[in-house]
C-alpha cells in the first residue's frame, strides 16, 4: 500500500512526508511492506544498508531504533537511541524511544524522558510515544508505582481511543485484584477551579498540557500559580494527583498533606492523608524476622524431646521440599507455641488458643557445618520462642548465636497476622469465632497501645488526645479498615472510632450513580435502599469491577433484594459472587444453591454452581457431598462447553488427579 505523502513523518519531525522526506517515500514503502510482512531483521539490514546515503534522518534512526529492540540487540538499540537523541533533541519519537529503554533500569526516571517527549507532543500523538507510555506503565507496575502505573494505562487508553485492548485488559486485571490496596485503584478526577475565582482563566491554562499527559508541566503551571494567588484546595488536589501519576512519592506526600490542611470536608482531608500515609514507606514501623543458630550437642535427644513436647507440633511438610543441591534437607521440622494445645477446641477462648511463636528446623551433621537448630522468630515473639525451645531442649543445645535479620514486615501487619494452632476438632463455627474475638481485640486493645511513626512515635491512644494527630489517626483507621474489610472481616472500625472518641462514618445519601461522585473508599457507605434501581445496578457492577469487597456484600443484597432487577441483572451471577466473598463456607454453600435455583428458573446450566461448590467441598474436605458432586458433574454437565476442562483442573489443582489425569491417590 503506497504511503500518504501528506501522512506524518514516522521520525517525529512534526511535517508531513512530502516536506521532510519526499526522497525517501519509496524506501519507506519498502520498510512498511517489509514490516508488515514481519521480515524483522530483513527490514534492519535494508535500513543499514541505506543510511550511508540518507544520514542521520529521523525515520530511519526511528526505525532502526525499534527494530533492535525488538530484534534483542539492546546494546546496539541504545546506541541507535543516543545517535537519535543528540540529532533530535527536541524529537518527540527520539525522546520516546530513550524513555523506553530507560525503564528497563529506573521506571520513575523513565518517566521524566517521557515527560519530555509529550510535552513536544501539542498536535498529534507519534505512535513511538504511545509504546512508550505502554512500556512505562508496565515498569512502573512492576516497581510498585500503582498509582502512576494506573495513571499512565489511563492516558493509553485515552490515546487509543479503543483501537488498542492491551491497556484497557491490564487495567482490568488490576482494577479486580483483591490485593491491592483500594485506594490504589482509585480514579482521581482533577478538580475545576471554582466558579467566582477570579483565577479561573490562569487556572485554565496552567492545567491545559494536562490534558495530553504532560503532567510535569501542569503541576510547574499550578506551582507558579499558588505562588501568585495562594493554595486553594483545587489547586493543592491537582498538584497532589499530578505528582502521584508522576511518580513522584517525595513530592506526592508532601502535596496530599498540604491539601489536607485545607479548608475541605474531614473525608477529603482524611482519604488525602490515608494516601499519603499508603505512599510513605519510610513512615511504616517494621518488624524483623530474626533467625537463631543454636549448636547441638545430642542430636538424637533433641529430635525425641522435640517429638515428645505438646508445645512443638511438627509441621505438616515434605522435608525434602526444604532442601537444595547446596544444602541436604533438614531432619525435622516444628512449630513452637506460647502453650500446650487443649485436648479439644470446642470450648475454647480466643486468648488461650495456642499461638505460634516460632518454628525450629533440625539440622545433621554436614561436610562443612556441624549439627544445629536454626529457630525463625519475629523479634517480637523471639524471647517466648527461645523459652519454649530451651525449656524442651534443655542441655541438648549448645548457646544460642546472634539473632540474623532474615526480612522485615509492617508492625501492623504483623499484629493483625497472627498464627494458631488450633486442636484438630475446633467446629468452622468455632474458628469464626475465636478469629472475630482475636480480631477485635487486636484492634480495640493492642493496636491503640503500639507506638507509631505516624503518629510521631506515640500511640493511637495517646495520638486521639492531640488535635493535630486527629486527622492522621483518621487516615490510619481508614487504611486498617480498607484492608480489613477485603479479608472479608465484618469488624465494625466505628467500635474503634468510638473507643478513641473519634468522629464515626456515617452512611452516605446518594446524589447519583457515578462513581466518582462517592469515591471507591465510601462506597461501602452508601444507604443502598436510597438507591435507584439504575443507580444500584451501576454501582453494584462498579463495585464487582474493583472487587471492592464489603461495597459488594452490602449492594448485593439489595440486588438480590429487588425484584425489578431480575431482567436487568443474572440473579444466579450475584449468588455467586456473594459465595465467594463470604467467608463463613455453610453461608457460602447456602449462596451457590440459591445460584442454582436461579439457574434452573431461567433455564440455564447449573455446572458453574456445581464446580464452585465442588471445589469448597473438597477444600472443607466433605467427602460424601464432594463426590456426589462429582457424580452429577460427570453425569450431566460434561458435554457443556469448558466443564470438562474446568473440572481437569479443579481435581488437578486440589491434587486429586496428576498433569497426565490420572488418580493421584485412592
Amino acid at each position: 500500500m503506497p504511503i500518504d505523502p501528506y501522512a506524518p513523518c514516522p521520525g517525529g519531525t512534526g511535517k508531513k512526508i512530502k516536506f521532510c522526506c519526499a526522497d525517501l517515500q519509496t524506501e519507506l514503502e519498502k520498510i512498511q511492506r517489509m514490516l508488515e510482512g514481519d521480515q524483522r531483521a530483513a527490514c534492519l539490514e535494508h535500513v543499514e544498508s541505506i543510511e550511508g546515503k540518507y544520514p542521520d534522518r529521523a525515520c530511519l534512526l526511528s526505525i532502526k531504533a525499534m527494530l533492535l529492540g525488538q530484534l534483542g540487540s539492546e546494546e546496539k538499540s541504545a546506541e541507535t537511541v543516543a545517535r537519535f537523541v543528540e540529532k533530535f533533541p527536541d524529537n518527540p519519537v527520539a525522546l520516546a524511544e530513550k524513555a523506553a529503554l530507560a525503564a528497563q533500569q529506573d521506571a520513575a526516571a523513565a518517566i521524566d524522558v517521557l515527560q519530555d517527549a509529550l510535552e513536544k507532543c501539542t498536535d498529534q500523538i507519534p505512535s513511538a510515544v504511545y509504546e512508550a507510555v505502554g512500556v512505562v506503565a508496565q515498569a512502573l507496575l512492576s516497581e510498585n508505582h500503582l498509582l502512576a502505573a494506573r495513571a499512565h494505562l489511563a492516558l493509553q487508553i485515552g490515546m487509543a481511543a479503543g483501537k488498542d485492548e492491551r491497556p484497557m485488559s491490564l487495567l482490568i486485571q488490576l482494577n479486580n485484584s483483591a490485593r491491592l490496596p483500594l485506594l490504589a485503584k482509585q480514579d482521581f478526577a482533577l478538580w475545576p477551579a471554582p466558579d467566582d475565582a477570579l483565577w479561573k482563566t490562569a487556572f485554565a491554562t496552567a492545567m491545559e498540557p494536562a490534558l495530553r499527559g504532560a503532567w510535569r508541566l501542569a503541576v510547574e503551571n499550578l506551582t507558579e500559580l499558588a505562588a501568585k494567588v495562594g493554595n486553594w484546595p483545587a489547586i493543592c488536589h491537582n498538584v497532589a494527583v499530578l505528582r502521584s501519576w508522576l511518580a513522584d512519592t517525595p513530592g506526592a506526600i508532601q502535596a496530599w498533606r498540604t491539601f489536607a490542611a485545607q479548608d475541605v470536608p474531614l473525608d477529603d482531608q482524611v482519604e488525602a492523608e490515608a494516601l499519603a500515609q499508603l505512599l510513605d514507606a519510610e513512615s511504616v514501623d517494621l518488624v524483623d524476622l530474626v533467625m537463631v543458630t543454636y549448636p547441638v550437642t545430642d542430636v538424637e535427644a533433641c529430635q525425641a524431646r522435640l517429638m515428645a513436647s505438646p508445645r512443638a507440633p511438627q509441621m505438616p511438610l515434605d522435608l525434602s521440599q526444604l532442601g537444595s543441591d547446596e544444602e541436604p534437607p533438614p531432619k525435622g521440622a516444628w512449630w513452637l507455641v506460647d502453650r500446650e494445645i487443649p485436648a479439644s477446641g470446642k470450648d475454647l477462648i480466643f486468648d488461650q488458643a495456642p499461638m505460634i511463636v516460632g518454628h525450629a528446623l533440625l539440622y545433621g551433621k554436614q561436610t562443612d557445618r556441624d549439627t544445629r537448630l536454626e529457630l525463625v522468630a519475629y523479634r517480637t515473639e523471639l524471647m517466648q520462642a527461645q523459652s519454649a525451645l530451651r525449656q524442651i531442649a534443655g542441655d541438648a543445645l549448645g548457646p544460642a548465636g546472634a539473632a540474623e535479620v532474615e526480612s522485615q514486615t509492617a508492625a501492623v501487619q504483623h499484629l493483625l497476622s497472627w498464627n494458631w494452632r488450633l486442636p484438630d476438632d475446633t467446629p468452622p463455627e468455632k474458628h469464626r469465632e475465636l478469629i472475630d474475638a482475636k480480631r477485635a481485640d487486636a484492634l480495640l486493645n493492642q493496636w491503640t497501645a503500639l507506638a507509631q511513626k505516624a503518629f510521631g512515635g506515640k500511640t493511637p491512644s495517646q495520638a486521639a488526645a492531640d488535635e493535630k494527630k486527629r486527622v492522621p489517626l483518621l487516615a490510619s483507621i481508614l487504611l486498617l479498615e480498607l484492608a480489613t474489610q477485603q479479608s472479608g472481616s465484618t469488624f465494625d472500625f466505628n467500635r474503634l472510632r468510638e473507643k478513641l472518641s473519634l468522629p464515626a462514618l456515617a452512611t452516605i445519601e446518594p446524589t447519583s450513580g457515578r462513581l466518582a461522585d462517592v469515591g471507591l473508599a465510601r462506597l461501602a457507605r452508601l444507604d443502598v435502599t436510597q438507591l435507584s434501581d439504575e443507580q444500584l445496578v451501576q454501582f453494584y457492577q462498579a463495585a464487582d469491577h474493583f472487587r471492592h469487597i464489603a461495597a459488594l456484600k452490602n449492594l448485593a443484597h439489595e440486588v438480590i433484594a429487588r425484584d425489578g432487577l431480575d431482567e436487568k441483572l443474572d440473579k444466579a451471577e450475584v449468588y455467586g459472587i456473594l459465595a465467594q466473598i463470604e467467608a463463613d463456607t455453610d453461608r457460602s454453600i447456602e449462596y451457590l444453591d440459591l445460584a442454582r435455583k436461579s439457574a434452573e428458573k431461567n433455564k440455564k446450566s447449573t455446572a458453574p454452581w456445581d464446580l464452585a461448590e465442588l471445589a469448597l467441598r473438597i477444600a472443607r474436605g466433605d467427602v460424601a457431598d464432594a463426590d456426589r458432586l462429582l457424580t452429577h458433574i460427570r453425569n450431566d454437565h460434561m458435554r457443556e462447553p469448558g466443564v470438562a476442562q474446568a473440572l481437569f483442573q479443579l481435581l488437578t489443582e486440589a491434587g486429586i488427579i496428576g498433569p497426565d489425569g490420572r488418580p493421584t491417590a485412592a
